[in-house]
């Protein structure tokens, strides 16, 4: 089941990144993806480019084992739960969709997401954080031509035990996964700002044919590692989506189930009173 709410901002703001100036109003869309909602085949992706899965980047397949939903941890950014990936060794997952094809950079406005740093069972660095990756290309060939990587550690400072917004900006520090940059001798390792991969590169997109973008979590460590991820923003002009990943949504199956105080568990589905839940089941079975 995938519910999908629609929130209009009526606040106007100034919005200055990707050169946009001015008085706006923004648009804010949340998508709520449960477990069920994933696609578990490259086949399920192509029939809905929306949908979101699990990635395994060690051999470029689809598996949504590698992660799952859970409630939490603390009070996560959007709704009641995230989506927990725990690594050891060389294991690199990822949260991922392709829904975002042939975006031109300049044109993204908002692109964030949250990660949440747990202390308990991290034996290695506390700087570890899942990070955006994205297959980019440079010059509108749509030919395989690597990524472009966003490391929280390069643009904050990781805190554990808590939930962090890592968001975008002109200044928003980038490296490439290539051994230099395209057409120079700078060290891919070398981050640039979003603003200088902008001029640097004009008309850089997202991939069109091959169009991944993920949070990965995991690099070739052997001691074990967990992160949460929540909270996935992307937003192009005043249209800005939000991906708020929660656990199979639990709904009342009777109108018994509402009363006596039941309808105030059902936390999800945000009922006003006992005859909210009530009709919410007479629309959905003959109960």
């Amino acid at each position: 089941m995938k519910g999908r709410k629609l929130l209009v901002g009526l606040a106007i703001s100034a919005v200055t990144f990707a050169g946009l100036v001015g008085p706006v109003r923004a648009v804010t869309n949340v998508t709520t993806v449960y477990p069920e909602d994933m696609a578990t085949s490259f086949a399920d992706v192509v029939a809905n480019p929306e949908s979101w899965f699990f990635y395994n980047d060690e051999n470029d397949t689809i598996d949504n084992t590698l992660g799952s939903f859970v409630q939490g941890p603390d009070v996560a950014p959007e709704g009641n739960g995230s989506v927990e990936i725990s690594v050891s060794g060389t294991q690199r997952r990822n949260l991922a969709t392709y829904q975002f094809s042939g975006t031109p950079l300049a044109d993204i406005t908002t692109l964030a997401f949250s990660t949440y740093n747990s202390s308990e069972g991290n034996a290695g660095s506390a700087n570890r954080a899942g990070y955006l990756q994205f297959n980019v290309d440079f010059n509108g060939s749509d030919t395989w031509q690597r990524r472009l990587v966003f490391l929280p550690n390069d643009n904050g400072t990781v805190v554990q035990d808590a939930w962090q917004e890592w968001s975008n900006s002109p200044t928003a520090l980038w490296r490439y996964s290539g051994p230099v940059w395209p057409g120079t001798l700078v060290p891919g390792s070398t981050p640039l700002t979003w603003s200088q991969i902008l001029s640097d590169y004009p008309g850089v997109r997202i991939r069109v044919t091959d169009s991944f973008l993920g949070i990965r979590v995991g690099e070739p460590y052997a001691d074990g590692y967990t992160e949460n991820v929540d909270a996935f923003k992307f937003g192009t002009g005043t249209d800005v989506e939000v991906f708020d990943f929660e656990p199979a949504l639990v709904v009342p199956l009777t109108k018994d189930e509402c009363k006596k105080g039941g309808w105030q568990t059902f936390t999800d589905m945000n009922f006003r009173n006992q005859g909210d839940c009530v009709s919410y089941v007479a629309t959905q079975t003959n109960d």
